[in-house]
């Protein structure tokens, strides 16, 4: 036994084998064998080099959306003095046709590694992570976003299906949440927004074409506007954000604090985020608020909240007992 005597599957993208098809190779192993599956997409492995997976939009296509860009500009001596968006009219795809073809969904890697580890006669543990949301979030780029969040949905329906169908909430525990946030307010007319757009067969116009894909702050302080105190860091990031106002009406939302223009932020915040869960066994409403220790150190509870630190411990209490 023992991970040096295990087998290891290697399952990698090809552009002569289909999505349906990707992970035939898994027909036939088991964990119960000592058996270990790695698969690669994206990358090196694709033609594109993209390293994330294909970007789905709202419409739930992989195509026909704005590949936000921007320029910084500079003046004569080389200060950063603003940022234009350099978005195209002509929308484009994240990945090809050909190599969409390629690659499964989110939803059917899910699938995969649910169908695959539920062999272990021992239980499994399993973490997914949507990660493009992050990098969509990064760039401001809400119909990415928004793609990303249905394979979210389509992955945990899967992974509630199949609990259901293997024990239910009293042998399975599940919990979906973020590990940040993203600084992201949705206005009241943000909805409508979204559906107009859909609608219309225009749900890329759910980011504008103004979007730069540029961090405001990140070039406002290469422009040393960290260290101007003459206006607010609210009033800085704004000369470096590139949505209008009219943009921010249209889709309905924005990012970063208010007045500091519509994509004014590009990085992750501090505020707390949403916790789902089920099958814990009240764990994690018992741990709210408590205290805990890092390091050594005594770190004070929150009211109504809880930290890593406690889902960790449910996690372990669901698994082993502990």
């Amino acid at each position: 036994g023992g991970s040096l005597s295990s087998s290891w599957t290697i399952i990698e993208q090809n552009e002569d084998v289909l999505a349906a098809d990707f992970y035939n190779a898994l027909e036939g192993l088991s964990p119960n064998d000592d058996q270990h599956v790695l698969a690669c997409f994206g990358g090196e492995y694709s033609p594109s080099g993209q390293l994330n997976a294909p970007y789905r939009g709202i419409d739930s296509t992989y195509s026909a959306r704005f590949c936000s860009s921007g320029s910084v500009e500079t003046d004569a001596d080389g200060n950063v003095t603003g940022v234009t968006p350099t978005t195209s009219d002509e929308l484009c795809d994240h990945y090809s046709a050909d190599e969409v073809a390629q690659l499964p969904t989110m939803a059917e890697h899910v699938k995969a590694a649910v169908d695959f580890l539920a062999k272990d006669d021992d239980g499994f543990f399993l973490m997914y992570e949507q990660g493009d949301i992050d990098w969509a979030a990064h760039a401001n780029h809400m119909d990415d976003m928004l793609g990303t969040m249905l394979d979210v949905s389509d992955g945990v329906q899967y992974m509630m299906d199949w609990i259901a169908a293997n024990g239910g909430w009293e042998k399975n525990a599940l919990y979906v949440t973020a590990d940040h946030d993203h600084y992201l307010t949705l206005n009241d007319n943000f909805p409508e927004a979204v559906a107009n757009f859909l609608i219309d067969g225009e749900s890329h116009k759910i980011t504008p074409q103004n979007n730069s894909n540029t961090d405001p702050w990140k070039v406002g302080t290469q422009a040393g506007r960290h260290e101007d105190d003459s206006k607010s860091t609210t009033e800085h990031i704004k000369d470096f954000a590139t949505w209008t106002d009219e943009d921010i009406q249209t889709v309905g939302h924005f990012w970063g604090a208010i007045g500091s223009g519509g994509n004014g932020w590009g990085n992750h915040s501090t505020r707390p985020v949403p916790m789902h869960y089920a099958g814990d066994d009240g764990c994690l409403r018992a741990l709210e608020g408590a205290g805990y220790k890092v390091l050594g150190k005594d770190v004070e509870g929150s009211d109504g909240k809880v930290d890593q630190v406690h889902v960790h411990a449910c996690m372990m209490k669901a698994l082993f007992g502990m």
